[in-house]
């Protein structure tokens, strides 16, 4: 089976040396099991929600939906990144209201992949973030066998949507069950890096015309 592969590296600095982090994405022929199991490889590692591989978890914090969306994170956003200036790598999301208490995200890498997000705010023990569920992609429904869950929180601030990550060195995404994961949640929910790794967005500026 012929593959491509393409190497993304990333250089960050970190106590005064600099660390290189290279992401390696296969891309299989169209239609085969290869293709299938890259796509959550690709998933995770989305700057939309920023999320590592394999750091997903197998239930939500809670599937209580008593809170309404937003209106101020609607509409369509774009990675800001030097990384994404190539429209082929370019990221996009669009934040639409499903119902009054839940968001569908669609989201694009390039022209190559979709996904769909299902998504809600919650309140857990007074912090406000949001609960996410992959659903699906471009060519069907997503494998329920795969852990679907993550969680972030938000900010819009100067123009921009700045999200961060549930942070999994406080919240294993080993564990299982909803109650699980909020008796970690409540226990690190005053530590100002529960949520972390920073992505920023932008709005889609309208064509006029």
């Amino acid at each position: 089976m012929k593959k491509r592969v393409e190497e993304r590296k990333r250089s960050v600095a970190a106590t005064g040396a600099v660390k290189t982090d290279t992401v390696v994405r296969v891309v299989y022929p169209k239609g085969s099991e290869g293709e299938a199991a890259m796509k959550w490889k690709i998933l995770f590692c989305l700057p939309v929600f920023l999320i590592p591989i394999g750091c997903w978890y197998d239930a939500p914090l809670t599937e209580e939906r008593a809170l309404e969306v937003d209106p101020a994170v609607l509409g369509w956003w774009e990675c800001v990144s030097e990384d994404t200036a190539d429209a082929e790598e370019s990221e996009r999301m669009l934040v639409m209201r499903f119902s009054e208490t839940e968001y569908l995200v669609h989201y694009l890498v390039g022209q190559k992949e979709t996904f769909y997000f299902r998504a809600y705010p919650i309140e857990i023990g007074g912090v406000a973030c949001v609960q996410l569920q992959i659903i699906g992609f471009a060519d069907g429904a997503a494998d329920q066998d795969e852990k679907p869950f993550y969680a972030a929180s938000y900010n819009l601030a100067g123009g921009e949507l700045v999200v961060k990550l549930l942070n999994r060195d406080l919240i294993d995404e080993g564990l299982t069950g909803s109650e699980a994961l909020r008796r970690a949640f409540l226990k690190h929910k005053d530590n100002p890096e529960l949520f972390r790794d920073p992505g920023r967005f932008r709005r889609v500026k309208r064509s006029k015309g």
